[in-house]
C-alpha cells in the first residue's frame, strides 16, 4: 500500500498516513490505532483496510487472501450482514483476522438518551427501536423498514452481531470501545455457509438432538436475539451455568422474549412437534448440538437413546446445575425403561405442581 490516496465513504482506504487519519478520526486519539496495530500491521500489502458497506468491495480485492481485513464503516448500514461476513471469510486465509465495528443497541440507546432532552429522549428511542429493530424483524413489518431506512442505521445487538460472526465461520478474539462503536476482532476458524442465513422470524424451527442422535426441528416463539445460539459455547466459555443450568442474567433474551417464558408462551409450537410424533408428552429436553456437548459422553450417549418430550425431568426435580440436570434425567430415563406410563403420569403431575403452585418457569 504505497499510495497516499483515501477514498470517500465505500472505498478502500491506502496510504499510512490516510489510514492512520481515518482510524484516529472521531476516535480518542491514537488509542485505537495502537489497538489494530497490536492485531496486525495495518501497512501490510497483505492486509486492506476499507469502509464500506458493501460486499462486493471485500470481494474485487486484487489479492486471492489476505491475511487481515479492517473494515472501519459500522455494520448497522450492511443490509444482508451474514452475506457480508462470509464474503470476508471467503478472502481471508485460514486463521486470518477480520476487525470490524458496530453500534450496539446498548451503545445506542445511550447516545439517543445523551443527546435528547429528558421525557423526548425516551420518547424519540422509543420510535428508534420500533422502526429499526422490530420493523426490521417483523416479516410483516420488513419491507417498510427497508423502504424507509434502505437496511441502513439498523438496531444490532452485541450478541446477535457476535452469533452472526460465529455462523459465518469466525471466532472473537479481542474487543474494544471507541467513541460510540465497539470494534471487534474476529478469526477466520472455519468456512462461512455457501447460502448464510440472514433473518429469523418469530417462530422458530430449531435443529434439536432427537431419539437416536436424529436432528429434529423443534418449534418455538423466538425469545433471543437473532443467531443467539452461536453464542452458547463462547458463554458457557466465559460464565459457566448458573442455577437451573441457565446462564446467569442472559443478555440475549429480549424484553418480550422474558414475558413469553414468564407465561410460557414460547413453549406453545413445540404441540407441533407433538402430533408429528417428533416429542413425547414427557421426556428429556431435546437440546441444541452445543449444549448437549455440555454433557458427559456417557449421559449424552444414554439420552439420545429415548424420544426427548415436551415436559422434560427438569420441572419435576428442578435440579440447580448441569450436573444436577444429568442426574436428573438419568434417574428418569432408568425409570421409564422399567414402567413408562407410570413413570410419565407421575412426571407429569409433579412438572405440573411446580409450574402451577411453586412458579417454576420455561427453561
Amino acid at each position: 500500500m504505497d499510495s497516499e490516496e483515501l477514498k470517500t465513504n465505500e472505498e478502500v482506504i491506502t496510504g499510512r498516513d490516510s489510514i492512520r487519519e481515518r482510524v484516529v478520526r472521531g476516535s480518542y486519539g491514537d488509542e485505537l490505532y495502537h489497538f489494530l496495530m497490536s492485531k496486525g500491521d495495518l501497512h501490510a500489502n497483505d492486509t486492506v483496510v476499507l469502509s464500506t458497506s458493501r460486499a462486493f468491495n471485500i470481494a474485487i480485492q486484487p489479492l486471492i487472501h489476505y491475511r487481515m481485513i479492517v473494515n472501519l464503516h459500522k455494520m448497522n448500514d450492511v443490509r444482508r450482514l451474514c452475506r457480508f461476513f462470509a464474503g470476508a471469510n471467503k478472502k481471508l486465509s485460514q486463521g486470518g483476522l477480520l476487525i470490524c465495528c458496530l453500534e450496539t443497541a446498548a451503545q445506542r440507546r445511550r447516545r439517543i438518551l445523551r443527546k435528547f432532552p429528558p421525557g423526548l429522549n425516551h420518547l424519540y428511542y422509543f420510535g428508534d427501536y420500533l422502526l429499526k429493530r422490530v420493523f426490521r424483524d417483523l416479516h410483516v413489518t420488513r419491507w417498510f423498514y427497508h423502504f424507509l431506512f434502505a437496511g441502513r442505521n439498523q438496531v444490532i445487538d452485541y450478541y446477535e452481531a457476535i452469533g452472526r460472526l460465529t455462523y459465518c465461520g469466525f471466532k472473537v478474539e479481542a474487543e474494544k470501545s471507541s467513541g460510540d462503536l465497539l470494534y471487534i476482532v474476529a478469526r477466520k476458524m472455519g468456512e462461512a455457509p455457501e447460502e448464510p442465513r440472514e433473518q429469523y422470524g418469530t417462530l422458530l424451527a430449531m435443529n434439536r438432538i432427537g431419539q437416536n442422535g436424529q436432528v429434529v426441528k423443534v418449534y418455538k416463539f423466538r425469545t433471543m436475539v437473532p443467531f443467539s445460539e452461536y453464542v452458547q459455547g463462547q458463554l458457557y466459555e466465559k460464565n459457566h451455568l448458573g442455577k437451573g443450568g441457565k446462564f446467569s442474567n442472559d443478555r440475549r433474551i429480549t424484553r418480550m422474549g422474558a414475558f413469553l417464558r414468564k407465561f410460557w408462551i414460547d413453549e406453545l409450537p413445540m404441540v407441533i412437534n407433538l402430533f408429528k410424533g417428533e416429542v413425547k408428552l414427557v421426556g428429556v429436553r431435546p437440546l441444541s448440538p452445543q449444549y448437549l456437548s455440555l454433557y458427559e459422553p456417557a449421559v449424552a450417549e444414554r439420552r439420545v437413546k429415548v424420544k426427548p418430550g415436551l415436559v422434560p425431568p427438569f420441572y419435576a426435580d428442578l435440579p440447580q446445575s448441569l450436573k444436577e440436570i444429568q442426574q436428573s434425567e438419568l434417574k428418569y430415563i432408568e425409570q421409564w425403561e422399567n414402567a413408562p406410563f407410570k413413570t410419565d403420569v407421575r412426571y407429569f403431575f409433579k412438572a405440573a405442581w411446580n409450574i402451577l403452585i411453586r412458579g417454576a418457569r420455561s427453561h
